[in-house]
């Protein structure tokens, strides 16, 4: 790194830090100001702004480290969840909007009768979620943007802080030089935060967004364009030694005809995984809540979908896949160290820079996202509902930003007891994801109740973390870990998560049937204003004459099949070419063209048809 690319760097910063100027006293005029932008935010900013906060700095380190790890089918860990998300777009996006709640904790207000059971959930989902969730997802982001600084920087891989809690010779706490640019660069994130809300988060993340593109994108180039010297991009990866042991490295799909481990994991991601992510949750509904119309939801999160599924994966894993040729001696978590090492060696002054900020920009904007959405939870869930319901604005906003100061400390802590990232986030989906199940049908069956979320919450905790303890790291006859016939670990996440899925859905179901027996006040007033559709809401509207809307659910059907044949015919199509497998090219490219057509006619009538019109005329 020489002075020019560290300048870069400090540009970004000083942007990020006015930008927080600019937007400071607009965002202190209401809560709804400082949590969703004053619900003005169009479709291409909310959209981008959530491209840029998860690419966040872990994202292409553990995309790399599959690459190298489990091959390219490995990314199906993530891939999967398109499927999951291209069904917010068609059958949340629109009803987020509508019930123009700060939060989505505070959906439950608007969802439940009042009881003491529906408090307790409230509070405990701003605990876990908003603070232990949020704290460890950017403990993990800290960890990985350790990694990059380490890397350009040239530093050892000791921890970047330490802490001690026994009292004797050694110090407390102790930080070295990597630890000091992340306090730095924490810093400037919390301040620009806490001065100007959501409007300050969604405009930094449109410079990190442009930074990201183009810095990754030469960085693939140049790597593809380093390796291919000698030969074809696939051969000279072949020709590795770490490449060698494993002959599927570069398909796109794991063997099906085996159906070994791997396979069912695949089908897991799919089949299992895919769908936890439906209803959107946390920062991703706050975008949709900071949208200025029901439109505008749609397209902001389809745009996202694009993006994040089709523009960004490449990229990532050519420069991991190409890693292995300069790199082979990495393997396991160290592995996640090859896109770093990657920056170091292939840039040059100035767009190293460019990478750099990049890269650090991804850190600031995951951090900024996190410590705003959480912060809406600890306020508008907790102290103003349960401490102090009289609070004014001003000091509304004053404790948002004590809760951001709060949240960033925890972060760092935690950031202290993680090693992987991969592994952190293998953990949260098993435990999040058995909430999968109750987070869908609680907008489209009225039997869901406070209890339902509460048996599933339970249930996730109990069973995800059993399986966590006995599944989690499994161990051989002399007790070292379990490996395949590669010598690779075994990895049973798997097992864990159809367990905790099966489990917590069989809990929270059966709760259900016994305690929810007949339709509440505000289950029959959420069917009167937010509209769901499909036959779970089928009773209420008959018991209380409440119309419905004609080929909605059948519509929004067509429109997900249609964006996930899109989305993936894109993808696999863009791969195709990387690797000159020309045939999947053309099988992609007319996936992708009837998709494209479909998507168009559904679009058309979901996002201009009569009933929205009316809706958005009326203010919903």
């Amino acid at each position: 790194m020489t002075w020019i690319d560290w300048l870069i760097v400090g540009l970004y910063v000083v942007v990020a830090m006015v930008l927080g100027v600019v937007f400071s006293r607009k965002a202190a005029r209401t809560t709804t100001d400082f949590f969703v932008a004053g619900r003005s935010l169009p479709w291409w900013i909310a959209g981008t702004s959530l491209v840029a906060t998860t690419f966040s700095t872990d994202t292409p380190l553990f995309v790399a480290g599959l690459a190298r790890n489990d091959g390219i089918h490995g990314n199906w860990i993530w891939w999967s969840a398109a499927i999951g998300q291209t069904a917010t777009v068609f059958f949340f996006a629109k009803l987020w909007r509508r019930t123009k709640v700060l939060t989505d904790v505070e959906f439950i207000q608007c969802r439940y009768d009042a009881s003491s059971q529906r408090s307790v959930l409230r509070v405990f989902k701003v605990l876990f979620d908003g603070v232990y969730a949020n704290c460890v997802v950017m403990a993990l982001v800290t960890i990985a943007a350790t990694k990059v600084v380490q890397a350009v920087m040239g530093l050892d891989s000791d921890p970047v802080f330490s802490l001690i809690l026994s009292e004797g010779a050694e110090p407390l706490f102790t930080i070295t030089e990597t630890g000091a640019v992340l306090l730095v660069l924490g810093f400037c994130a919390m301040v620009y935060s806490m001065a100007s809300g959501l409007y300050g988060v969604v405009y930094t993340d449109l410079v990190q967004f442009a930074l990201a593109m183009v810095g990754t994108i030469w960085l693939a180039v140049v790597s593809f364009s380093r390796v291919t010297e000698k030969g074809g991009f696939a051969e000279q990866i072949e020709a590795t030694v770490a490449y060698n042991p494993d002959k599927h490295l570069l398909d796109f799909f794991p063997d099906m005809g085996s159906m070994d481990l791997i396979a069912f994991t695949f089908l897991t991601y799919v089949f299992v995984v895919s769908w936890q992510t439906a209803p959107g949750t946390g920062y991703l509904v706050q975008r949709l809540l900071a949208t200025k119309s029901e439109k505008d939801s749609m397209l902001a999160f389809l745009w996202y979908n694009f993006c994040h599924y089709v523009l960004r994966p490449w990229p990532w894993i050519v420069v991991g896949l190409a890693s292995m040729v300069f790199f082979p001696e990495l393997t396991g978590p160290e592995a996640e160290t090859a896109f770093p090492k990657m920056i170091n060696l292939m840039l040059g002054t100035g767009i190293k820079g460019v990478m750099v900020a990049a890269m650090l920009a991804a850190y600031m904007s995951t951090l900024d996202t996190h410590l705003n959405w959480g912060a809406s939870y600890l306020v508008n869930d907790l102290y103003q509902p349960f401490v102090r319901p009289e609070a004014k604005t001003r000091e509304l906003v004053f404790v948002s930003r004590l809760a951001m100061v709060l949240l960033t400390v925890m972060a760092l802590v935690l950031s202290t007891t993680f090693t992987g990232i991969l592994d952190g986030y293998k953990y949260l989906a098993v435990i999040i994801g058995g909430l999968g199940t109750v987070l869908i049908l609680r907008w489209y069956w009225w039997r869901v109740s406070a209890w339902s979320e509460i048996a599933a919450i339970v249930g996730a905790l109990l069973i995800g973390n059993a399986t966590e303890f006995w599944l989690a790291n499994p161990k051989d006859a002399l007790g070292g870990p379990l490996q395949d016939a590669l010598g690779r670990p075994i990895d049973y996440f798997a097992y864990r998560m159809i367990v905790t899925t099966v489990g917590t859905g069989i809990v929270w179901v059966g709760v259900t049937l016994l305690t929810s027996l007949k339709p509440t006040a505000s289950a029959v007033k959420f069917c009167r204003d937010i509209r769901p559709a499909g036959p779970g809401w089928g009773l209420v509207r008959k018991q209380e004459g409440i119309p419905k809307e004609p080929g909605e659910f059948g519509r929004s059907t067509i429109g997900w099949l249609a964006s996930i044949g899109f989305i993936y015919s894109m993808l696999l199509g863009i791969g195709s070419a990387i690797f000159s497998r020309w045939w999947g090219v053309v099988i992609c490219a007319v996936i992708a063209i009837i998709s494209a057509l479909v998507l168009k006619w559904v679009l058309k009538r979901s996002l201009f048809g009569d009933v929205v019109k009316d809706a958005e005329a009326e203010g919903v």
